[in-house]
């Protein structure tokens, strides 16, 4: 009986003493330290109040693949509750909010309150119940730096939507690294429930990992290798084609800029050139952590 992956999904062929419960494919493998190689630096970086976090090399990284979740139903309620804390907390200077209020405003028929616990754990805000009874949300250290930048924004929407954009990823970015650290199907389901963040995973397994491993080849990569990627890890064909249309949609106002030029190829295809400036700094990241972790 052929194996699947526990994080992607892809199948493999017919393989002995296989435990079908912790089976994880070699490219999962890769993916799971890319992963948290750059989550343990966004951390790090945005945890900063002394960091210029516009500048780092992990925040272009996360603004330039924000497209990967821009489209996504069960991950629209990220970008609805970052959009409302940092208005509440950058614009309308609140030193807190309610919960439910939150919930009404960010109109999810979701309960966000395994999503805010999620946004807690990466220090974007904290969840408090001074009654016991009713919760209140309030600003973590993460939350506070972007609001000074979403702040210095505020009657510029075009940016104020690329701030809330990068905080909205680096949500998405530790749901990853949730799912990275997980060793076991039972784990995942038992985590994530039907909300696991596969699409994402599956899309920055290309995006970034692939990217790194295969050096300055990584650079380009064709409209019809994307699609049997994604389509061999059972992702919809709605996600793959707004993934596509996003990466075809480069000019300068758009959020999404990962992708330096497009040429056609043969069968109506295209090829994409990926920005060399994105590749070097995964590069960049990727080696700083390698090179920590041989330290320790």
């Amino acid at each position: 009986m052929p194996v699947r992956c526990i994080k992607c999904g892809v199948t493999s062929g017919r393989r002995s003493n296989v435990d079908y419960e912790t089976f994880i494919c070699d490219e999962c493998k890769q993916h799971e330290q890319v992963v948290i190689s750059l989550y343990e630096t966004a951390k790090e970086t945005f945890l900063d109040p002394s960091a210029p976090i516009e500048a780092s090399d992990i925040y272009e990284i996360l603004k330039q693949t924000y497209f990967i979740i821009q489209k996504n139903p069960k991950l629209s309620v990220y970008a609805a509750i970052v959009k409302e804390l940092l208005e509440a907390f950058a614009i309308q200077n609140l030193t807190e909010i309610d919960y439910d209020e939150l919930w009404r405003r960010t109109r999810s028929r979701r309960n966000i309150l395994k999503v805010l616990k999620s946004m807690e754990d990466a220090e974007i805000l904290k969840l408090e119940s001074p009654d016991r009874i009713s919760r209140v949300v309030k600003p973590g250290p993460v939350l506070e730096n972007f609001a000074k930048v979403y702040r210095v924004y505020k009657a510029k929407e075009q940016a104020k939507t690329r701030v809330a954009s990068v905080l909205t990823m680096y949500a998405i970015l530790h749901e990853l690294y949730v799912l990275a650290k997980l060793k076991t199907k039972t784990e995942i389901e038992n985590t994530f429930g039907v909300h696991s963040p596969k699409a994402p995973w599956v899309a920055t397994m290309f995006l970034w990992t692939t990217r790194l491993t295969k050096g300055e080849e990584g650079r380009h990569f064709t409209e019809d290798e994307f699609r049997k990627f994604l389509a061999k890890r059972g992702l919809s064909t709605t996600t793959i084609s707004n993934y596509i249309s996003a990466l075809k949609a480069i000019n300068p106002n758009s959020v999404q800029q990962f992708i330096e030029n497009i040429q056609p190829t043969g069968n109506n295809g295209v090829e994409f050139i990926v920005r060399e400036d994105l590749i070097r700094a995964l590069e960049r990241i990727h080696a700083s952590r390698v090179r920590e972790n041989a330290r320790d």
